[in-house]
């Protein structure tokens, strides 16, 4: 029940945001101070839109780039119902040197929450009204940005160039440096162009998709123009991220709560967190019961277990069918796969174990046996070569003490005659 009531408290939370912010509104949203090399202070000012008419108060603060320059004429506003709006008054005290380009900084208006009970659901609601600053562009300056598409066997590498500055530029070009699959750096060129002011181009270089297993790949896009550079980092990604789920218990308890092993492999580069499996418990193409996996994080391409317990208390003996579905990253989600499991009796299960090791245990003796009979041959063949031995070592005495003694012999035979 937990997962539930914790979903329609979420609902809640969501429907009084959605409220709150059709509630409040900030006219204008944005504010945007032109360079101008004379000004040193700019004054402006928005409203904050009471269309609920509810009572309330916003503690105001600024942030950002050059939230440090910011300065409010009030940090808190006071709402009543009768009231329509309200207006902010800010100044922005420009510094002698404004970083060149778009400069973002930020009026953060923030409800303040009256003291709720235990059982009321209430929501925070931020606005802001975003401050663009617009500094002085040198004479030469271009900003660049890196996107990647996948074509067939191939990757195309993209930098985005603009010119940005007050003069053309003659010679304008980018290198991209990435390492691939096998940690060996690859180093890729675009043909080098000239480059008007205000001019866009798209500069860019292929390379084979063999280079990269599935997984991010980190590449840094630097674009030299005349004496000066720019450097822009992004991931690379090949492929989509993908846990497997590799193994799964075969037998259960019927009818008790069982400890389950299951095994989870992640085929992507980098470490992926937050994991876990929705799993379908099914009896004859039927739904009966549903559980989740706790949370976990995988290691770049291993695999971890996960021990928990499945309550099978309300359940007989049989077939059943597990469908499981992978989530990471709170937004992706793998195909389902399907595991199929049996609930036995605990008689049931004490055979399979007997069985399982009986047959493991007959296989590890047979080895033994062998063994047994290879000692014997080998026994009884060095019987055979010692006797062997012997019997050739007395015949050839014998002859040697024979032809030591032939006259002897050949002697009593003439004395004969």
């Amino acid at each position: 029940m937990k997962p539930k009531i914790l979903l329609i408290v979420y609902l809640l939370i969501l429907l009084v945001s959605a409220q709150l912010i059709l509630a409040l509104g900030v006219s204008p949203a944005k504010t945007i101070i032109p360079f101008d090399p004379t000004a040193t202070t700019y004054t402006g000012k928005f409203w904050v839109v009471n269309n609920a008419h509810e009572e309330f108060t916003m503690k105001l603060s600024a942030d950002g780039e050059m939230g440090q320059y910011i300065t409010l004429a009030t940090t808190e506003l006071h709402f009543r119902e009768d009231t329509d709006s309200l207006p902010v008054e800010f100044t922005v005290t420009l510094p002698a040197k404004i970083p060149p380009g778009e400069s973002i900084s930020n009026i953060v208006l923030q409800q303040e929450l009256a003291g709720n009970g235990g059982s009321t659901v209430s929501s925070k609601i931020v606005l802001k009204h975003k401050i663009f600053i617009q500094g002085p562009y040198p004479d030469k300056y271009i900003t660049a940005k890196l996107n990647f598409f996948e074509s067939g066997q191939e990757i195309r590498m993209v930098s985005e160039v603009e010119n940005l500055g007050n003069k053309d530029l003659q010679n304008v070009q980018t290198k991209f440096y990435v390492n691939d699959k096998a940690q060996n750096q690859q180093v890729l060129e675009t043909e080098a162009t000239a480059l008007k002011t205000k001019e866009n181009k798209l500069l860019d270089t292929r390379v084979p998709r063999t280079l990269f297993d599935q997984g991010e790949f980190e590449v840094l896009a630097v674009t030299k123009y005349d004496d000066q550079q720019v450097e822009v980092f992004k991931k690379l990604l090949v492929g989509k991220p993908e846990i497997d789920i590799t193994y799964f218990d075969k037998y259960f308890t019927a009818r008790e709560i069982n400890k389950y092993s299951m095994d989870l492999l992640n085929k992507w580069n980098t470490e992926i967190d937050n994991v876990f499996v929705e799993v379908e418990v099914k009896k004859d193409d039927m739904k009966i019961d549903e559980f989740r996996t706790k949370s976990t994080a995988i290691d770049a391409q291993t695999t971890k277990r996960i021990n928990d317990y499945f309550d099978a208390r309300n359940k007989d003996s049989g077939r059943y069918t597990f469908d499981m579905i992978v989530n990471f990253w709170n937004i992706y989600q793998m195909d389902s796969k399907t595991f199929h499991s049996e609930l036995l009796s605990k008689e049931e299960l004490q055979k399979i174990d007997q069985n399982q090791e009986f047959t493991a245990t007959g296989k590890a003796a047979e080895p033994s046996v062998s063994a047994s009979k290879g000692e014997g041959t080998s026994i009884t063949t060095i019987l055979f070569w010692i006797l062997l031995g012997i019997i050739i070592a007395g015949v050839s005495i014998f002859i040697i003490w024979r032809y030591m003694h032939r006259d002897e012999y050949d002697g009593g035979d003439e004395g004969a005659l």
